[in-house]
C-alpha cells in the first residue's frame, strides 16, 4: 500500500502516531472513518467504556463487514471459539481454563527461570558487535518461556517466528485482501500442525500447561479439542509477539531518554514501575476492536448495531484527561491504570507474564557494555495500525 493510499484510509502516521492522535482527540473523542466503515475512539474514558461495557462485543462476526473479510475462518466457526473473539459467558469459561497458570503469583514463582533464559540469550553477545534486540532477545525469550510453559517443541518456535507476522494481519484494519488471505492460511496451517500435539498430550499428559488444557485439569473448565487447539495457538502467538514489541518500544524509548536509563541502572528496584510507564508511553498494542451489539451511545455518538469501534489504546494512554503531562516519559509517575493490556473481561490473560519478562530482559540490557545510551540505535517499524511493531532494532557500539 502506497503512502498516499494509506493516508487516505488511516489518519494517523504509523511511525509516530501520537501527535495526530492528540489532534484528533482535541477535535472529538470519536471519529467516523468512512474508508474503513468504523469509528475510532481516542479518549481514555470512552476507550474504557467500549472495552468494558455490555453494549460492545469482541466477536467480529457480529459485523457483516468484518465477517465478509474472514470467510475462511468464520465459515468454520473458528473465530467465536477463540478466547480472543468470544464474549462472556463463553469467554469466561475459556479463560477459566487457564486458572492458576498465568496469575501474578504463579508467574512470580517462575521469575528465576525467566531470568535464566534472558541471561542465556545475551550470554554470547560480543561487546564489540551490534546487538539485534529483536532477533537476539525480544523475540527468543518470550518464545522460549511460552514453549517451556507449554512443553512445546523447539521447532514450533521457529515456525511461530516465521508465521506470526502474517497472522497479525487478521487484526489489522489496514490489511488488504491479499494479506488477510495469507494471514488466514497461516492461521489454519498452524492450527492443523497443532492438532497432533494436542492429541498426544491428551493421551499422555505431563505437568505442563498444554497437558492441563488438553486433559481438562485446569480449574473447573473442560475444553473441547478444537478449543484447546485454538487456545494453544493464541498463547503461542500472542504470548511472544506483544511482549517482543513491548521490549522493542521500551528500548527505543529508553535510548532517547538516557537519564532514565541511568536512574534504572542505579535503582533496579524501580523496574516494575518503569515497565508500567513504558507500557503507557508507547503501548505495544495500539488498537482493540469491538462491535456494537445494538444501537448504543458512545459519548455523543450513536454507534449502530453491527458497526465496528476501533479503540485507540495508545491514544487513551496519552489522554491528558487521564494522565498529567502524558507525552513525557516519567519513570517516577504515580501508579495509574493504563489500558495497554486492555480493560474488562478481555484484560490480557498474559499481562503478569509479559511484565516479568520485560522486567528481566530490561534488567540485563541495562548491564550491557558499552551501555545502551552510548550505543547508536537503528530501527525499522512494521506497517501495522494495530501493533506498535518493531521489525528491526540494533544497538551498535559507537565508532
Amino acid at each position: 500500500m502506497s503512502e498516499a493510499t494509506l493516508a487516505s484510509i488511516w489518519p494517523v502516521p504509523l511511525d509516530d502516531p501520537y501527535p495526530a492522535l492528540a489532534r484528533l482527540r482535541d477535535q472529538s473523542p470519536v471519529h467516523w472513518l468512512p474508508p474503513l466503515g468504523a469509528h475510532l475512539v481516542v479518549s481514555h474514558a470512552l476507550a474504557a467504556a467500549a472495552l468494558h461495557g455490555p453494549d460492545w462485543s469482541s466477536d467480529p462476526t457480529l459485523s457483516p463487514r468484518l465477517a465478509s473479510q474472514l470467510p475462511m475462518l468464520a465459515d468454520q466457526g473458528l473465530v467465536t471459539r477463540s478466547m480472543l473473539f468470544s464474549d462472556p459467558p463463553a469467554h469466561t469459561r475459556l479463560r477459566r481454563a487457564l486458572s492458576g497458570w498465568l496469575t501474578p503469583r504463579s508467574v512470580e514463582g517462575a521469575r528465576h527461570r525467566i531470568a535464566v533464559i534472558a541471561a542465556a540469550a545475551l550470554a554470547g553477545h560480543d561487546a564489540c558487535e551490534p546487538l539485534d534486540v529483536m532477533d537476539d532477545i525480544a523475540y527468543p525469550v518470550p518464545l522460549a518461556v511460552m514453549c517451556e510453559l507449554l512443553d512445546a517443541p523447539a521447532e514450533l518456535a521457529i515456525r511461530l517466528r516465521e508465521e506470526t507476522p502474517r497472522m497479525t494481519a487478521l487484526l489489522d484494519p489496514l490489511a488488504d485482501a491479499e494479506s488477510l488471505q495469507a494471514g488466514a492460511e497461516a492461521a489454519l496451517s498452524l492450527l492443523i500442525e497443532l492438532v497432533p500435539l494436542v492429541a498426544k498430550r491428551r493421551d499422555d499428559p505431563g505437568p505442563d500447561l498444554l497437558s492441563a488444557l488438553a486433559a481438562g485439569s485446569c480449574g473447573e473448565a473442560v475444553l473441547e479439542a478444537d478449543e484447546v487447539v485454538l487456545m494453544l495457538q493464541l498463547l503461542l502467538v500472542a504470548g511472544h509477539e506483544t511482549t517482543a514489541n513491548l521490549i522493542g518500544n521500551a528500548v527505543a524509548a529508553l535510548h532517547s531518554h538516557p537519564g532514565a536509563i541511568r536512574i534504572l541502572r542505579r535503582n533496579p528496584d524501580r523496574l516494575p514501575a518503569a515497565v508500567e510507564e513504558l507500557l503507557r508511553y508507547d503501548s505495544p498494542v495500539q488498537l482493540a476492536s469491538r462491535v456494537a451489539r445494538r444501537d448504543a451511545p458512545l459519548g455523543e455518538t450513536i454507534i449502530r448495531r453491527g458497526e465496528q469501534v476501533l479503540v485507540a489504546l495508545g491514544a487513551a494512554n496519552r489522554d491528558p484527561a487521564a494522565f498529567s503531562d502524558p507525552d513525557r516519559l516519567d519513570l517516577g509517575r504515580p501508579a495509574q491504570p493504563h489500558l495497554a493490556f486492555g480493560h474488562g473481561a478481555h484484560f490480557c490473560a498474559g499481562a503478569a507474564l509479559a511484565r516479568v519478562e520485560a522486567q528481566e530482559i530490561l534488567r540485563r540490557l541495562l548491564d550491557l557494555t558499552p551501555p545502551i545510551e552510548e550505543r547508536e540505535l537503528s530501527m525499522k517499524r512494521g506497517r501495522s495500525a494495530t501493533l506498535r511493531r518493531v521489525e528491526l532494532l540494533q544497538l551498535q557500539p559507537s565508532a
